[in-house]
């Protein structure tokens, strides 16, 4: 699945636009999955919401990079998200490249 995924389609008078996404960390779609992030598209920048784990571990670099490339592949241009450590809360932002592998560090 490393196609292209368009966030718009149109059905005879309507053009619909992906705005929303739920993402859910599972090897087969209907088995029980073990994280959920729910992402927000506004133009060319992606946010995520949120993310819910099982074991209520953090978003992994691997979790990261997938999301990433699925970003990539609907052509966005940034990543942005929240995230509270010890009771304070930083936004962080991460360009997209295409067709190229994010340079990042996630700090734990």
């Amino acid at each position: 699945m490393n196609q292209p995924i368009s966030r718009l389609s149109q059905v005879g008078d309507w053009i619909f636009e992906v705005k929303m996404v739920r993402a859910l960390k599972v090897k087969n779609h209907g088995d029980p999955y073990s994280a959920i992030a729910n992402l927000t598209a506004n133009g060319d920048q992606m946010y995520i919401d949120s993310h819910l784990s099982i074991n209520d571990e953090d978003l992994t670099k691997e979790d990261f990079l997938t999301i990433y490339k699925f970003c990539q592949s609907m052509g966005m241009k940034n990543i942005s998200y929240d995230r509270i450590k010890n009771g304070l809360k930083s936004s962080k932002q991460v360009e997209i490249i295409q067709n190229t592998a994010p340079q990042f560090r996630l700090v734990e």
